[in-house]
Order: C-alpha cells, then sequence, then structure tokens
C-alpha cells in the first residue's frame, strides 16, 4: 500500500502543476481578450460619438432648412394674403359704386316718373297785360314761389305725396308729388315793378302789365 501511494504521489504533483500553468494560460488570455474588448468597446464608443454628431449635424442641416422653407412659406403666403385683401377690397369697392349708381338712377327714374307734370296754366293776351292764371291743386302757399324777369315767368310749386300707410294700396296713381318747376316765355317785356300775384283755392293768377314803348308824333316839315 505504502509503495502504491508512493507512486501516485508524483501523478497528482503533475496534475496540480498542469492545472496552474492552464490556469495561468487562461488567465493571462482572458486578460488579453478583456483588453481587446475594451479596444474594440473604444472603438465602438469613438463611432458612436461621431456617428451621433454626424447626425446632430443633419439635423441641424434639416432644422435649419425646414426653418427657411418655413420662413419662405410665410412670406408667400404673407404675399398671397395681401394680394388678395387687395382684390377683395377693390371688388367690394367696384360693387358698392355699381349700387350707388344703379340707386341714383333709379332715384331719377322713380322721381321722372312720380314728378307732376303741373301746374297747368293759361296764358291770356290783353292790350295792357299778360294774365297768367296757373291751377295748383294741393299745394299750399308755403310751397308755392313765383319769380319775374322782364320777358319770363318761372313758377315753382311743392306738391304733397299723397296718403301713405301699411294698410294704403294703391289701385291707380296719377297725381305726382314732389317739386316742379315751369318757365313761362313771355310774348313781350313787361313792368316787373308793377306786376302781381294771387293765390286763392288753388288757382294761382298772375298780372303783367307790358312794357309799351312811349311814343311821340313827329311834325313833319
Amino acid at each position: 500500500m505504502d509503495e502504491k501511494k508512493t507512486k501516485l504521489e508524483p501523478k497528482g504533483k503533475d496534475t496540480k502543476e498542469e492545472i496552474i500553468s492552464k490556469a495561468a494560460e487562461v488567465k493571462d488570455s482572458v486578460s488579453e481578450k478583456g483588453e481587446e474588448v475594451k479596444v474594440k468597446a473604444a472603438g465602438v464608443k469613438d463611432s458612436v460619438s461621431e456617428k451621433g454628431e454626424d447626425v446632430k449635424n443633419k439635423a441641424s442641416e434639416a432644422k435649419d432648412t425646414v426653418s427657411g422653407k418655413s420662413k419662405e412659406f410665410r412670406e408667400s403666403a404673407s404675399e398671397r394674403t395681401e394680394e388678395i385683401r387687395t382684390t377683395a377690397e377693390k371688388m367690394v369697392n367696384d360693387v358698392f359704386k355699381t349700387l350707388r349708381e344703379k340707386q341714383e338712377d333709379l332715384g331719377k327714374t322713380i322721381n321722372d316718373y312720380t314728378a307732376p307734370t303741373t301746374p297747368y296754366l293759361d296764358l291770356i293776351d290783353t292790350p295792357g297785360e299778360f294774365i297768367l292764371i296757373a291751377d295748383l291743386p294741393g299745394v299750399e302757399k308755403e310751397g308755392l314761389s313765383v319769380d319775374v324777369t322782364i320777358e319770363s315767368v318761372t313758377i315753382t310749386a311743392t306738391f304733397h305725396a299723397g296718403m301713405e300707410g301699411e294698410n294704403i294700396n294703391y289701385i291707380k296713381r296719377e297725381r305726382g308729388s314732389g317739386e316742379v318747376t315751369r318757365t313761362i316765355k313771355l310774348p313781350a317785356e313787361i313792368k316787373i315793378k308793377e306786376a302781381s300775384a294771387n293765390f286763392d283755392e288753388s288757382i294761382l293768377t298772375l298780372k303783367l302789365p307790358k312794357e309799351i314803348a312811349e311814343t311821340q308824333k313827329l311834325e313833319i316839315n
């Protein structure tokens, strides 16, 4: 037994040394691998850093491009909006101008349609004067004026509007309303200072003395 034991001890010693040697080799290998991993990791880190910086640069360039495009779009939109606003204002002004013109034309047409054609009158010639008689129904004295020159008479009268109201409906309407002026040319000159006017029961009567030239009989030699 002792002899076997002695033989076994050297074998066990060699195995231990072999294990220690292999362990040292593994340790060295692991150390080398760790160093290699560190180097690769550093390379990856630098690569990632470079890639990150590149991404940042590209992102910054994209941001600048977007900002430039956005500014260009805003300026273009602003110009377009101003153009549309100017065009719209011109169209509105043209519409209002047209409406005003149409309204004025309509007002003139209505005035022409409803304006009375009176005063109807008679002009009478006598040896010493002209007598003018005018019918002015519905005209008040305050709404009447007469102007004379040596050769004409102008009568201005205001005819009041008829009945108005929500429940009033005209079936036929021939009596005009508003202001009317009529000028009558006289056949001969008159004495303005001696002319007279009388207004009674809607009838205007004017007496216009003639300006008769004086005559003198000449003696014949």
